[in-house]
């Protein structure tokens, strides 16, 4: 799969054929349980709903180290790194050559971008990754988009300026924020990357069934604790347009966490970044494939 500019893989493309990818699954019990107990406090207290709304949204949920990512855990040297209040878990991997920065998404970890590690070190390269406040080995319960900004900021101050950044999904709108505030790069990879705040919060509220009543007050909540300006600042769409390092945005249309349309809409933003569509690798297989991963090296290599 070649990269294309977003006007041009439209005209190529029918991606209307590829927007689902299949019958969803059943959902966890867990899922059903907040479903039904937002439904009930909601019409109890809509303002102590949405407190608990904006506390779980604050915090990500844990899963195992799956076995796609042993082998590059396994082969990495691991640091602690002071950040705030946090002890940060750093991973690495290669001896010399410029760094290229990994950044997970959302209850992601250091690794799981693992499968680009061996190639940008066949490549040249020195690698980093991390695992984000409250993520895999860090320390801390809840995050927010503010707090792995500046965690990537303290990590250019430990590590020094990173030749390039690849990241993925929540990591992409933490990575342009973390630009626009002093973050130093010679070319960006953009996986997956949803388009704006408001349709993250689409997501958390039609994922748990919340309430339109628990929605406002939790976003009354998010502004409360951050500002009403985080709409338009923390919107990946509306930093990129402020971005001018080179970016490469890379997307499936089988994406079913965040819409291939997002990623188009942020190529498009970026200046006309060059937009790459996958097919068939959905949100997260897409980190495993070998035409992306050369193509990411290959867009930081010019």
């Amino acid at each position: 799969m070649s990269c294309h500019s977003t006007e041009s893989i439209i005209k190529n493309n029918d991606l209307n054929n590829y927007v689902t990818d299949g019958k969803p699954g059943s959902e966890p019990f867990i899922i059903k349980l907040f479903q039904t107990g937002f439904k009930i406090c909601d019409r109890l207290s809509p303002t102590l709903s949405g407190r608990i709304a904006c506390r779980l949204w604050m915090t990500p949920p844990h899963f195992k180290t799956p076995a796609s990512e042993r082998q590059a855990l396994e082969s990495a040297t691991m640091e602690t790194v002071k950040v705030g209040d946090n002890d940060i878990t750093t991973y690495s991997w290669g001896q010399s050559g410029p760094t290229v920065l990994l950044i997970h998404g959302w209850s992601g970890r250091g690794t799981q971008l693992g499968s680009f590690v061996e190639p940008l070190i066949s490549a040249g390269y020195h690698v980093l990754s991390f695992d984000a406040p409250a993520h895999g080995k860090s320390s801390g319960k809840q995050t927010n988009l503010y707090e792995i900004s500046n965690t990537i900021l303290a990590l250019q101050l430990r590590y020094g300026k990173f030749d390039a950044v690849i990241s993925h999904s929540f990591g992409n709108p933490c990575t342009a924020l973390a630009i626009r505030r002093g973050l130093k790069a010679r070319r960006l990879v953009s996986i997956s990357p949803p388009a704006t705040m408001t349709g993250l919060i689409d997501k958390f509220t039609q994922a748990l069934h919340i309430p339109q009543k628990t929605r406002d007050k939790l976003t009354q909540q998010l502004e409360k604790k951050f500002g009403g300006h985080i709409w338009q600042e923390l919107s990946m769409i509306n930093s990129v347009k402020e971005i001018s390092i080179p970016g490469l945005v890379i997307h499936d249309v089988h994406d079913t966490d965040v819409s291939w349309e997002e990623g188009q809409a942020v190529a498009q933003a970026w200046n006309n970044a060059p937009f790459m569509i996958t097919t068939g690798l959905g949100h997260r297989r897409i980190l495993r494939d070998n035409e992306v991963i050369e193509s990411a090296i290959a867009f930081i290599n010019k």
